[in-house]
């Protein structure tokens, strides 16, 4: 079955669904995620920053791939792994990713349907879809997929991505007790070309008229990760139930939770893979490993590791009782113990390990609407790999009311090394580190002014015993400390219907033969707003442009799956213009965007890795359309 049937399928199925369950036009309240259920969050249903489709562009840093969207990304900023406990190492695809943390649960009055799909140049295609239903007050539910299919511009840098997540909870009709369910599962399956033989942009008579010309240094890699996941909590609520009145004559009992009880299980399988069917043994050096320990035919790494995690933890709310009200008090806590069993496979080579810990977090409560909020937390390690990790960190904010918001956040934390920065197991190559502990302790502070659409954030980093992968692509720990500042500045401007939005961002190190950033980052839109066709359609028309100062690139290695650190390129002074054009009408919205219009006029190109220049010139259009809204 082909690809479009496919999508064609998916596509009249959630049709389907919202035409069965939703008899009239209803309204999406909000979103939220599961650790933090009181904290609302509006669904976008604008039309800025519409044309960033391809999961490299966010609110502020932006990502850089290998010259096609589905490939492998880095951060061009500091990019801190602050997931607890055990860490694989192999984040370059995580932006494609679902996770569990990260599922939002949707708060809706009717059912919500979404799709949404784009196409550019060269058969880039990504297509997705949600739905959310909450049904009379004792079950929610909603999956969410994406879809990537792009063959990329250059031989053999291919990517098809998929990913799938739902989630449901089951309320009693007292609403005391709850099951929580959650699922995701990803796919990517990425062709790796090691990058091109040839550097056209420094060396224009190598150029070609057709990118597809270009030689490449791997001509039959492939990386593939698959990650599956099930989470199941049950939760009892302790409280006190009052009389709720809705109306004169109508009034209903209202359960108040005070404390929970929660237990969590679940299973994670992830597997990361790199196969070449046709490798060339100077392009791997010393990483190169036959498949069978003799025969050249081809060379492989895998790693494959299954984690079960056992939680018990819980919860309090702030909450006072009176005859007849319930008020909240600007306080909740969580303390909470797991222990997560874990199989490592890598090349063969078999690991287990136990880790176990206890964590706790007192934090303000947003019910109690209070001008000011606060979190404080802590978690230790006692067994496993991460024996000894810890962290403990706090925050406070305040409302100013019409002179903004600001915060304050510190912490400080040590955490052991990634599983590839500490074990590597191969044929050719082996390393067991035994690397010190690393450390980070960070200060920043946050201002908003929500009224005047305005931003500003500053940090310092204090990284101690940083692990990074050097020229030769093995880890290499720094034995001085690394110092990392970075501020930006977030400042949207708009007269009518002219706009103007604006990111500023600057950062720098000590360390820069260990990480390699650029120092600035700027980000700005120029368009027009407003409404047309008697206020039936809102349309919007301008241009992005962004830019970072000249740094040198990392290179990428795709047989481990990391980025290293590089001396043969550097990425110039580049800038990237891109046109688009967008509409909304009713619930629909829809774009038309033209991709780095300025190729050719400052510089030929420019290169997001080494030996991987980016797409170039290209078209792209899609749609987010929300039915019966």
């Amino acid at each position: 079955m082909s690809k479009a049937i496919q999508h064609t399928i998916l596509l009249v199925v959630f049709i389907l669904l919202n035409f069965t369950l939703q008899a009239q036009p209803g309204e999406t309240e909000y979103y939220y995620f599961k650790n933090q259920p009181h904290t609302f969050h509006a669904i976008d249903t604008g039309l800025q920053n519409l044309e960033e489709y391809n999961f490299m562009s966010g609110p502020s840093w932006d990502y850089f791939n290998l010259g096609n969207t589905g490939q492998a990304h880095q951060y061009t900023a500091l990019q801190w792994d602050d997931k607890r406990g055990f860490k694989s190492g192999m984040n370059a695809f995580d932006q494609y990713k679902y996770e569990i943390d990260k599922i939002r649960y949707y708060k809706v009055e009717k059912p919500l349907s979404e799709i949404n799909y784009f196409i550019g140049s060269k058969r880039e295609n990504i297509f997705g879809a949600k739905f959310a239903h909450n049904v009379k007050n004792r079950f929610n539910y909603g999956l969410n997929f994406h879809r990537v299919l792009s063959n990329g511009v250059y031989n053999n840098i291919r990517s098809r991505n998929g990913n799938f997540a739902m989630y449901g909870q089951f309320f009693s009709k007292n609403s005391r007790y709850s099951l929580g369910a959650e699922m995701t599962f990803s796919k990517v399956k990425a062709e790796e070309n090691g990058g091109l033989q040839a550097d056209f942009i420094n060396t224009p008579s190598l150029r070609e008229t057709n990118k597809e010309f270009y030689e490449v240094n791997i001509e039959d890699g492939l990386t593939e990760h698959q990650n599956f996941s099930v989470q199941f909590t049950n939760t009892y609520r302790l409280g006190f139930s009052l009389i709720d009145s809705i109306s004169d004559s109508v009034s209903i009992r209202k359960f108040h939770s005070r404390f929970t009880l929660n237990h969590m299980t679940g299973t994670s399988k992830n597997t990361f893979q790199f196969v070449d069917q046709n490798p060339v043994d100077s392009i791997y050096g010393t990483f190169f490993q036959p498949t069978n320990g003799i025969s050249s035919d081809s060379t492989y790494y895998r790693m494959y590791y299954h984690e079960i995690p056992n939680r018990i933890f819980m919860e309090y709310t702030g909450l006072k009782q009176s005859t007849d009200s319930a008020e909240y008090i600007n306080l909740t806590a969580q303390a909470g113990i797991q222990h997560d069993n874990i199989e490592i496979w890598q090349n063969r080579a078999e690991f287990t390990t136990n880790n176990l810990h206890a964590y706790g977090h007192i934090q303000s409560n947003p019910l109690a609407k209070k001008a000011w909020s606060y979190h404080l937390g802590a978690f230790y390690y006692f067994t496993g790999y991460n024996q000894n990790d810890w962290q403990v960190k706090g925050l406070f904010a305040y409302n100013l009311n019409r002179l903004g918001e600001v915060q304050i956040h510190a912490s400080i934390e040590q955490q052991e090394a990634s599983w590839i920065e500490n074990n590597y197991a191969s044929t050719s190559l082996n390393w067991e580190n035994h690397f010190k502990k690393k450390t980070r302790t960070t200060l920043a502070f946050d201002y908003q002014l929500a009224k005047q659409k305005l931003s500003f954030h500053a940090e310092y980093n204090s990284l101690g015993n940083f692990v990074y992968f050097d020229e030769f692509s093995t880890p290499q720990q720094l034995n001085s400390t690394l110092s990392y500042w970075q501020a930006f500045l977030r400042k949207d401007l708009n007269f009518k219907i002219l706009h103007f939005d604006n990111f500023l961002g600057v950062q720098g190190n000590n360390q820069q033969q260990a990480l390699r950033l650029p120092r600035v980052f700027v980000k700005s839109s120029l368009y027009i707003e407003g409404f047309i066709f008697k206020g039936k359609m809102l349309g919007s028309f301008g241009m992005d442009l962004r830019y970072n100062s000249r740094f040198a690139i990392n290179a990428w290695n795709p047989l481990i799956g990391q980025y290293h650190i590089q001396n043969e390129q550097t990425m110039k002074f580049t800038p990237v213009l891109d046109v688009f054009l967008s509409f909304k009408v009713k619930t629909l919205r829809f774009f038309m965007k033209a991709n780095y219009v300025n190729e050719g006029f400052i510089a030929k190109n420019y290169f997001t890795a080494l030996g991987y220049p980016d797409r170039g010139r290209t078209l792209a259009g899609g749609l987010v359309w929300r039915f019966l809204e």
